[in-house]
């Protein structure tokens, strides 16, 4: 058995050294700097009490699964203590960008925010975080082919409006 996890067939410290920096990426993306580490600490602690239940071969889905949870968890228990903090004005008010923000391409900016969250999210975590279909489903806690639906769906949205249509000024087609 290896000393870095409690189970022979895996390796905790193998695990975190591989997954860690997209699964960080993933949560700064999506979060402020301090609630993305916040949310990925929390998310390594229940895959080392968990580690029985992570899925040999989506182990980086898994763990984004768990990280997306941990921010959604976090996000409601700040809708629930809001009051509070918008009476003691204790809430300072950190933005987190759309990964979509973030792109020098003005086109393909302007084309990734046309899409619905769940169409951006699919594109987003194949392209930007290269993630497999199997680990993206796993993020999602959708099946892969539900996955694969939802972004080929959102692939086929974002060529639309990457690509300028035919009016009928230019048509696309030669007249004799």
């Amino acid at each position: 058995m290896k000393a870095g996890g409690h189970l022979p067939s895996v390796d905790f410290e193998d695990l975190y050294r591989a997954t860690y920096p997209r699964v960080l990426a993933y949560a700064r993306s999506l979060a402020s700097r301090e609630d993305a580490d916040d949310a990925v600490a929390a998310a390594y602690e229940i895959a080392w009490r968990r580690q029985r239940d992570i899925p040999r071969g989506v182990e980086l889905g898994w763990l984004i699964g768990v990280t997306r949870r941990v921010l959604a968890n976090t996000r409601r228990s700040g809708r629930r203590a809001g009051a509070l903090h918008a009476l003691l004005d204790l809430q300072p008010k950190v933005a987190s960008l759309d990964p979509a923000e973030r792109i020098d391409s003005g086109a393909l900016r302007d084309a990734l925010m046309t899409l619905s969250p769940l169409d951006r999210e699919a594109v987003v975590l194949t392209a930007w975080f290269d993630l497999s279909s199997a680990d993206a489903a796993r993020a999602l806690d959708i099946t892969p082919a539900a996955f694969r639906m939802r972004s080929a769906r959102a692939r086929r949205r974002l060529r639309a409006a990457l690509t300028p249509a035919a009016t009928k000024e230019q048509p696309q087609w030669e007249t004799l």
